[in-house]
């Protein structure tokens, strides 16, 4: 390839007579140097092109920008894009000096300041991007996409709020750039209403309509805008249940997002109850009731109906479940008449354990009502090409270890984590990804080499494994798990999704002696702290990794997870059991503060408002916790190097301050320090890299 890109250089360049002599060219000539160099740096940046093939566009560009510099009309053009080139190879010394050439030249060229920006942003200088940024959309509005990267260096920054109303306002008027909605989600993570703005509202529903995005993003601020819509904080508030059945934002967000308040639960579940109550006394003919019901079903069905109900409900949903059951064996099979039965019954449990419901995946559904058929194909048609996908996948050995067939069981029972939509993020090398987050790291050569092999070794249900292998440039990926019922859930997202360059193993990290292959980077997140023996796990991993390989782990922390084990001794002392209903009386003793101590710093988890997630948080069968220099102990036995830990840019600044002796921000014996002042600091992992010295 690289010698056909090269030979095809020549061709385009010998009619011009370019190939020798570049003293006395004319203008035209000149100009198809200028085309040249551009058409081989689009093609380095662009997200289809192979790393191998980006390598050599770049030098291409690198030629023919060197080549331009003789003609003095076109010496700033070049000048930029030989910084560009510098910056994207991370030689942010030279891109300085090539921009600031350039800029003595003309001082007034938008492309040259904008390039400086990412300089900025690349060497983390937030300032310097926000100014350079600004001079170039002060100079050319529409030259560059400064404007868009002006919010992006804001959210770098810190400055969440402004961030996020550039990128309401970009989204206004470019609703259909990815890029632009995907850094717009990113923000709405941390964003919340303080009061009740309708513009706002509108502007929430159009976000919820957005396709091929993470929409969970939105869940907090939907959350805090019902809260003050409905003054859910009040007690005395009166809520008129026709206006919750019309209202346009929360329907779309019961059936895209799951919600992860105490306050919205509660709302929920009362708001199920009533749903419920007046569906049956109206006989079943409310047709915006029976929408909202649909809704909240698909709702509870990404929660895994986790929420509890009472003694009232139960004995209705009993007798769905009997109508239903009658209706689905029921010789006649008439079951287009039941379509209010299954969307009420499954606001409460889940439809796929009802007997015979499997028969609805052969029916014709033309005559279901929208809501309804959409539930049937959530639930039951994926059910069903789940089992199917099952029996495809392959298998490395039998799982023999106590506690690895323990975890199985756990994940076949309750595949972790559920999920709905994988966001997006502009295709992108990944050591040049790493270079940006590991401070004074350097990426090895086989990122720029041709394919780069990822091995996710605990992929669960495929989340984070689809997204490597969607958006890193010449990912291959192989996802292995203990549970084949989690796989088959990633593999139909897979499908779903149209990601092929993924493959799927069931089997356990400590067969992995088994596989003939090696791997330029291994991640394994929340996986080793449940094994019997997570040295021996990583000892697995390193095996299979390539010389001067990554290795990314999540870890919990022993400091981060004292509220974990005490609940967890109290689930062991009243021997409390991890089914359905169980992990229901559970959350709602939380919930409602009935415990012998305080456990609602739980409710602050995202896993504490899904069945799985639950259970994985409180009821797992086994985890180990660790503390920095225990950590640190784990590596040096593996004989691997520290890398970092990924942490947000506020927490670097923190830590380089106290500890300005460790400007690489590896010293673990500092973050040991450093986490007992900060408690809460790892509260969901210790994620962080390791690299092969071979």
């Amino acid at each position: 390839m690289t010698k056909a890109l090269k030979q095809a250089d020549v061709w385009q360049c010998e009619p011009l007579g370019l190939a020798s002599n570049t003293t006395d060219l004319t203008n035209r000539e000149w100009k198809e140097f200028e085309r040249l160099a551009l058409f081989h740096y689009d093609k380095s940046i662009n997200a289809r092109t192979l790393n191998e093939q980006t390598v050599t566009h770049r030098g291409a560009a690198k030629d023919y920008a060197n080549r331009l510099l003789k003609d003095k009309a076109r010496e700033v053009t070049a000048l930029n894009l030989l910084a560009r080139i510098a910056l994207d190879e991370g030689f942010y010394n030279a891109s300085a000096q090539y921009l600031k050439d350039a800029l003595t030249l003309n001082s007034e060229d938008a492309g040259c300041w904008y390039s400086m920006g990412h300089l900025g942003l690349a060497t983390k200088d937030y300032d310097s991007a926000l100014e350079c940024f600004s001079r170039s959309l002060a100079i050319a509005p529409n030259q560059t996409r400064a404007e868009t990267s002006l919010a992006y260096t804001l959210a770098r920054k810190g400055q969440v709020v402004e961030a996020f109303q550039a990128y309401r306002t970009l989204f206004r008027t470019n609703p259909l750039d990815n890029h632009v909605q995907a850094k717009l989600f990113e923000i709405l993570k941390n964003i919340q209403a303080d009061y009740y703005q309708p513009d706002l509202e509108i502007d929430v529903i159009r976000w919820l309509k957005v396709k091929n995005m993470d929409l969970q993003a939105l869940a907090p601020l939907v959350m805090s805008l019902l809260i003050h819509k409905y003054s859910l904080n009040d007690a005395n508030a009166v809520i008129d249940l026709q206006d919750l059945a019309k209202d346009q934002m929360l329907n779309l967000a019961l059936g895209k997002l799951y919600f992860i308040n105490d306050e919205i639960e509660k709302f929920i579940t009362l708001l199920r109850k009533h749903v419920l109550l007046n569906c049956i006394d109206g006989s079943y003919k409310d047709q915006h009731l029976l929408k909202l019901a649909g809704r909240l079903a698909l709702h509870s069905e990404h929660n895994e109906q986790v929420y509890q109900y009472d003694a009232d409900e139960k004995t209705l949903v009993n007798k769905l479940a009997s109508l239903l059951t009658e209706v689905l064996l029921s010789p006649t099979n008439k079951t287009h008449d039941s379509a209010p039965l299954f969307t009420l019954y499954a606001m409460y449990e889940p439809l796929i354990t009802v007997p015979g419901i499997d028969r609805l995946s052969n029916q014709n559904l033309t005559d279901w009502p929208a809501h309804a058929k959409r539930l049937i194909q959530h639930v039951v048609v994926n059910a069903k090409a789940e089992v199917q996908l099952m029996a495809t996948i392959e298998k490395l050995g039998p799982i023999s270890d106590s506690i690895s067939v323990g975890v199985k069981q756990q994940y076949e029972e309750n595949p972790y984590p559920r999920w709905l939509h994988l966001s997006y993020n502009t295709p992108t090398n990944y050591g040049r990804a790493l270079e940006t987050e590991l401070i004074g790291f350097r990426a090895p050569e086989f990122f720029n080499m041709g394919s780069v092999k990822f091995l996710i070794a605990g992929a669960g249900t495929g989340q984070h494994a689809l997204k490597v292998a969607r958006y890193f440039r010449n990912a291959e990926v192989l996802a292995i798990d203990l549970s084949s019922r989690s796989l088959a859930y990633a593999k139909r997202m897979a499908v779903q999704h149209q990601i092929s360059n993924i493959r799927f193993l069931n089997c356990d990290i400590l067969e992995l002696d088994q596989l003939d292959e090696q791997f330029h980077v291994i991640e394994c997140s929340g996986v080793l702290h449940h094994m019997k023996n997570p040295d021996q796990g990583l000892a697995a991993l390193k095996a299979r990794l390539a010389p001067k390989g990554l290795i990314k782990l999540g870890l919990y922390s022993y400091q981060a997870r004292e509220v974990v084990r005490q609940m967890r001794d109290l689930i062991t002392r009243y021997d409390l059991p991890p089914t359905a209903e169980g992990i229901r009386t559970l959350r709602q003793a939380i919930l409602e503060g009935k415990m012998p101590y305080d456990f609602s710093g739980l409710k602050s988890s995202q896993d504490f408002y899904s069945l799985s997630g639950c259970r994985d948080l409180l009821f797992h069968v086994h985890e180990f916790q660790y503390e920095p220099l225990e950590l640190k102990a784990m590596i040096e036995r593996q004989q691997l190097e520290f890398l970092g830990f990924v942490v947000p840019e506020s927490v670097r600044a923190d830590y380089g301050q106290r500890f300005p002796d460790d400007p690489r921000m590896v010293d673990l014996s500092h973050w040991q320090a450093f986490e007992q002042e900060h408690p809460a600091l790892f509260a969901g992992m210790f994620q962080f890299y390791l690299q092969s010295n071979g």
